[in-house]
């Protein structure tokens, strides 16, 4: 069982958008450890060009605005073929009160996140392995209301729903979607940490999860083949608080 889920990974092709920083980063060289093939794209190109040169021959770097659909139409046509999308996409969050957000604000969000991993999928399917998967990112604010995180939360809800509809229709192609909670931005992240316990979270670990741990979630479900369909939360017990 277990040599099937690293035979997943291992000499598999992994894209991961949004791969530059954070939770996607670590996954890139987590991946590359197991013996993947990683493309990382991001908007920043030559930051993304430094980072991936530290990987190794095993990783390449691409610059994508995942919200402009054509982008993503060439960004396909120039990859060609692979096993695995993951999608890291993070913009930033709307911690505004619902009536001082601006509809075009969130709609920029929507446009970054919502938009650019349903691109992602459509646009994909001509060169995704039959036996490969798409994983999305949407976060727990889907499932637990917080001040000033409105748009957020529609958004990560729009993802999910996505999820269970195109693992239907997609299938063998396996979708999931990884909801992270909290997660340290670095080590000992007390701002983040003071503004979370501001929001009025109850996380019974009692502290941040780490980008490690989260990426660890997108591994599994990269490996797991009877996994399709799945939200898998991450969130050092929030929802259950």
């Amino acid at each position: 069982m277990h040599s099937a889920g690293i035979d997943q990974v291992k000499g598999k092709r992994v894209l991961i958008i949004g791969g530059g920083t954070g939770i996607g980063l670590c996954l890139a060289e987590k991946l590359i450890k197991l013996g993947a093939t990683v493309v990382v794209a991001s908007r920043d190109l030559e930051k993304l060009q430094l980072v991936v040169a530290k990987m190794g021959a095993n990783a390449s770097a691409y610059q994508l605005d995942a919200s402009d659909e054509q982008a993503v139409i060439q960004f396909f046509s120039a990859v060609g073929e692979f096993d695995h999308l993951v999608a890291t996409i993070r913009p930033d969050h709307l911690t505004a009160p619902f009536n001082k957000t601006t509809p075009s604000s969130s709609r920029g969000a929507f446009d970054a996140k919502f938009w650019g991993q349903y691109y992602l999928a459509h646009h994909c399917l001509n060169n995704i392995s039959k036996n490969g998967s798409i994983l999305f990112t949407s976060g727990i604010a889907a499932a637990r209301g917080y001040r000033g995180f409105s748009s957020t939360a529609a958004i990560n809800g729009a993802i999910e729903s996505l999820t269970k509809s195109l693992a239907v229709e997609l299938a063998p192609v396996r979708v999931n979607t990884v909801s992270p909670g909290f997660i340290e931005r670095s080590a000992e992240d007390i701002e983040r940490w003071d503004m979370v316990q501001n929001l009025g979270a109850r996380i019974p670990a009692e502290r941040l999860g780490t980008q490690a741990e989260a990426a660890e979630a997108y591994i599994y479900l990269l490996q797991n083949r009877y996994t399709t369909g799945t939200i898998l939360t991450v969130d050092g017990g929030e929802l259950s608080a």
